[in-house]
């Protein structure tokens, strides 16, 4: 018998049936696939259902109705392109590494620094550059398509990236040819498919777990013309570091909510609520009342859901001394090969496994753990196997049963997204550090983990595992919704800042006054698809694009005859001494950053007053450092990570910082100029009091600041350095206007607004009436300029009151 559609199912049906593109934000639980099916069956339109693994698509196809197709994103490239190589697919399949170097012209051992990497190795990687290649939406392999090589400094890192490069382009080529002889994979066709820019043959396209969606089928979701819903719940979304994107959180549809659970009821539905507002999530789940449902220590549960790897042994290794059949998640394969690898490590000798084969001894793997920042994978490895030892990890592995033949089921959260049992126990891994504060809250990545791992039950969860975190929820559940996880008021950040949280004062206003973003959306989108790619570094392994973004501002607004604005000489006045800073060098070295930024305002004031004249690479290199010194004033630290700055000595002077500026930021900087020439022409000739650069506004003291890039001529611009324009999301429209509404007393005569993409050097603007109208404005833009001045006022008063 069919279930009866809920009123949120029906209004998401009738939203379909109107021809809205749609956001559908999906809990755990509530019924996505059926709703889809809803809409599926209510229209005799053609349909596509895009889902994110064979089996789901498989499932799928026997729900859906004939009119609706269920694809893969894989399979719907292989009808495309991908038959024309089968052949090849099916000859490559298993070719040795050996042959794969052969082909790439390998013969030899590559000296990086002290290490050595030995052909096949090479090979490996190169072929692992085209494969993250394939799922970017990237037009050429570059240098940035290197993957962490574990054992190399960042200098050995981008030396790889350099030598590799040309292999790996060849590579591509070779795959793309006919007659081409390399190893042939699934992401190849994938990749050559979405270089097509295909149409996809269907009159409306639904995208399951949009929250997890890698970017090359983000861009060609995004250029369909047909009618397009995205499903999915961003509070899931668990698998940045694999580079998914939630393309939901900036959709240009309607955006519409499934909140009722049929999976657990209302005493599991409060433990996931409690989570789901620690990840910054305005959804609030309803559990079913049919059945039971209930919180409760759980001895042998059906599943035991931990945070890493070195956890979930650890639970396995119980069940076994306990008697209890048990199974990994996923097997025990990747833990067998890191327990033999390190028996080879252990005695001396080298292994091929991916990520340890640039070490010769454990002792090396286990220094550069423990020196390395970046290296949390590796770190989690030596935990591993240092904790339990190679022998003991097989002997664990051997004596695992599968699933089927398992009471319990250990899984890491990653493991179990997708899937529930009637009975789980989250077990250990996430305590915090213990030097981490109790009292700083959960960062909103942990805890939209835990939410994951809350709502796997059915009937009886046991939260075991995270009760010191639920404590601490509890007791920051009252300030949660006015402060972030650090504490910090959000009345008190600034705008930008603000719009990361839908609770912060900035947030609500635009939301109930301003609400349809989608539209503006929509609309850039329609002018972004017609660009052409970005201009980006190729040959840089890791571009700093934040440090990039600042300084073509900063370069845009000299060739508008402006200064760099407040913020990097109040990041210079920080490095003084004499003021607190966290994070701050010694004060010598202080001392000598003072002096290289007070010297490098003065050159730049000298260049715009006709004193100096400097060349182009000369303002560039200044421009570059100056970023580095408003980072320090943003970030109200000294941050050491990527920082030019940080390099300093008690000797150091302007001349060395400016020296020490990559090449690859001159060359990137340059090409963004070149393209700037053309949009910027016209604004360079306006009189000298219309062209404003780094505008504050009359309200800005009325949040935690705010400054814009641009006002010309009444245009208000948003510079964006973005890689990846069409995937622009609502908060650059609510910034656009935030910054038009805190103009309180008009003192910038602001009628149009826009958005400079530097990388495609294109101006995209509206005019103040049609902007406000698109986002859904009721009231004229002085009474709404009046309401968020007392708005934000009151909230301001609220949070210092708290205090």
């Amino acid at each position: 018998m069919a279930l009866r559609a809920t009123a949120e199912q029906d209004a998401a049906r009738e939203a379909f049936t109107a021809g809205q593109d749609l956001a559908l934000v999906a809990g755990a639980g509530t019924g996505k696939t059926s709703t889809l099916v809803m809409m599926g069956s209510s229209t005799r339109r053609r349909g596509l259902y895009v889902a994110f693994n064979k089996p789901i698509a498989e499932e799928a196809r026997g729900r859906f109705g004939p009119n609706v197709e269920c694809r893969t994103s894989h399979s719907l490239a292989h009808r495309a392109v991908g038959r024309q190589f089968q052949d090849r697919l099916d000859a490559s399949r298993h070719m040795p590494l050996r042959r794969t170097a052969q082909l790439l012209g390998l013969d030899r051992d590559l000296a990086v620094g002290k290490r050595r990497l030995r052909a096949t190795t090479l090979a490996r990687l190169v072929m692992e550059m085209v494969r993250r290649f394939c799922y970017s939406t990237d037009e050429q392999v570059a240098a940035r398509h290197l993957g962490p090589v574990n054992g190399l400094d960042d200098q050995g890192a981008q030396y790889l990236a350099e030598v590799l490069l040309k292999r790996a382009r060849w590579a591509w080529e070779d795959i793309c040819s006919p007659g081409g002889k390399l190893p042939f994979r699934h992401d190849h066709y994938l990749k050559m498919w979405a270089l097509t820019r295909p149409r996809l043959r269907a009159d409306f396209v639904l995208l399951d777990e949009a929250q997890d969606t890698n970017p090359v089928l983000e861009e060609i979701f995004l250029a369909q013309d047909a009618q397009r819903v995205c499903v999915g719940d961003p509070a899931q979304q668990i698998y940045e570091w694999r580079h998914a994107k939630d393309i939901m959180s900036g959709f240009p549809g309607q955006r519409l909510e499934l909140t009722q659970s049929f999976r657990f009821g209302p005493a599991i539905a409060e433990v996931a609520n409690r989570w789901l507002r620690a990840a910054s999530s305005t959804m609030q789940l309803t559990g079913h009342v049919d059945g039971p449902s209930a919180l409760g220590q759980v001895e042998i549960p059906d599943a035991v859901l931990c945070r890493g790897n070195v956890d979930a042994l650890a639970q396995v290794l119980r069940f076994l001394e306990e008697g209890v059949p048990v199974a990994l998640a996923g097997g025990g394969k990747p833990l067998l090969k890191i327990a033999e690898a390190a028996i080879d490590l252990q005695a001396g000798r080298r292994t091929s496994h991916h990520e340890l084969f640039l070490f010769s001894s454990w002792g090396e793997v286990q220094e550069y753990a423990a020196q390395d920042s970046a290296a949390a994978e590796m770190k989690a490895i030596v935990e591993l196997v240092d904790t339990y030892g190679p022998q003991q990890i097989i002997t664990a592995v051997q004596r695992m049963v599968g699933e089927d033949r398992a009471r319990v089921v250990v899984s890491t959260v990653h493991k179990a997204k997708g899937r529930e049992w009637q009975r789980v126990r989250i077990g250990d891994g996430f305590a915090p550090p213990s030097e981490e504060p109790r009292g700083r809250g959960v960062h909103p990545a942990e805890a939209r983990l835990i939410y994951v791992a809350v709502t796997r039950a059915r009937e009886v969860l046991d939260t075991t595992g995270i009760q010191w975190a639920e404590a601490q929820v509890l007791q920051n559940s009252h300030t949660s919704v006015t402060s972030t996880p650090e504490g910090v008021p959000l009345a008190a950040l600034p705008l930008t800042a603000q719009l990361e949280y839908p609770h912060s004062p900035m947030s609500a206003f635009l939301a109930r006054h301003l609400p349809r973003t989608e539209r503006v959306v929509g609309s850039y989108q329609q002018w972004s698809r017609k660009l052409p790619p970005g201009v980006q570094p190729m040959d840089e392994r890791r571009p700093d694009y934040a440090a990039l973004g600042r300084t073509i501002d900063y370069r845009l607004r000299l060739g508008l005859g402006c200064g760099l604005g407040g913020a990097v000489a109040a990041g210079v006045q920080l490095l003084d001494s004499t003021v607190p800073l966290e994070g701050a060098p010694a004060p010598e070295v202080r001392a000598a950053l003072y002096s290289a930024g007070a010297q490098l305002l003065g050159r730049l004031h000298a260049h715009l007053e006709g004193a100096l004249r400097l060349g182009e690479q000369e303002l560039t290199r200044l421009c570059h450092v100056a970023g580095f010194y408003e980072a320090v004033y943003r970030n109200g630290v000294f941050a050491r990570r990527r920082n030019l700055l940080a390099q300093a000595d008690v000797r150091t002077t302007l001349d060395q910082l400016t020296a020490s500026v990559p090449l690859y930021v001159l060359e990137d900087i340059a090409e963004q100029m070149e393209l700037a020439k053309e949009p910027f022409a016209p604004l360079r000739r306006l009189p000298d009091e219309q062209r404003v650069c780094g505008p504050v506004f009359t309200g800005s003291g009325d949040l935690g600041g705010a400054d814009a890039d641009f006002i010309v001529g009444g245009l208000l611009i948003d510079c964006k350095a973005t890689t990846r324009p069409h995937s622009i999301n609502r908060s650059a429209v609510q910034q656009l206007a935030g910054y038009l509404l805190l103009d309180y007393d008009n003192a910038y005569g602001i009628d149009r607004v826009g958005l400079y993409l530097s990388r495609q050097g294109a101006l995209i603007t509206w005019s103040v009436p049609e902007f406000l109208t698109s986002l859904g404005a009721r009231v004229p833009l002085a009474k709404l300029r009046t309401l968020l001045r007392d708005h934000l006022r009151q909230a301001l008063r609220s949070a210092l009151g708290d205090l």
